[in-house]
């Protein structure tokens, strides 16, 4: 069973990422890594915005995991990112 609190958070994340693929197919910049950069950090900003003050709820105690692997993945892109620019600029 969910929490109105759980609800809050799957209802946002769904919503930034149906608004942020739309957006990029929209302006023609739909690719896999824009969708799962731009994915990442909606996760980040509402795991933020929705997290309670006063309180650590179980459930939020397992979006670590998936944060932590987005960071990896995150830090990966970039990485290859650069090396594509550094390399292409010799």
């Amino acid at each position: 069973m969910t929490t109105p609190r759980q609800r809050q958070f799957l209802f946002g994340q769904i919503g930034w990422m149906l608004g942020a693929v739309g957006i990029l197919a929209s302006v023609d910049s739909l690719t896999i890594e824009y969708a799962f950069v731009v994915s990442f950090v909606g996760l980040a900003v509402v795991t933020a915005l929705t997290e309670p003050l006063h309180a650590t709820v179980d459930w939020r105690r397992r979006l670590r995991w998936p944060l932590v692997a987005g960071a990896l993945v995150f830090v990966v892109l970039v990485g290859v990112r650069t090396a594509e620019k550094l390399i292409g600029s010799m």
